[in-house]
């Protein structure tokens, strides 16, 4: 059976992607999304997040997406299961294949209408 760090690992693959993961200790939370200094304690009833560099003043939770996604968008290398560094590629996002009979375009597949039947 499949993780689900393997199953979103496999899932992303097969679209095409690359799975990138940050480590449990990544200071997401911590970590100013606007100049990058990290606090040394952040409690969790702290709901928001103070930059006491640049000032910036955002929800917790946000400030920690942006960091995530700055994490993914860098192009961070990560270990494949040998132990080996790999650089992720780009996503593509071909489209997949529609399953037969899938309307295409302006077409709602909707059945042409019948003619009535003769009494």
């Amino acid at each position: 059976m499949l993780s689900c760090t393997g199953m979103f690992d496999y899932k992303t693959a097969w679209r095409g992607g690359t799975l990138v993961t940050a480590d449990r200790s990544y200071p997401s939370t911590k970590t100013c999304s606007g100049c990058g200094t990290v606090k040394a304690k952040l409690g969790l009833a702290e709901r928001t997040y103070r930059c006491d560099e640049c000032g910036l003043v955002l929800d917790r939770d946000v400030n920690a997406a942006r960091n995530l996604l700055h994490l993914a968008a860098s192009g961070a290398e990560r270990r494949n299961a040998g132990g080996g560094t790999i650089r992720p590629r780009p996503a593509r996002h071909d489209p997949p294949n529609p399953e037969p009979g899938t309307p295409h375009g302006d077409k709602t597949g909707t059945a042409a209408r019948q003619q009535a039947a003769a009494a």
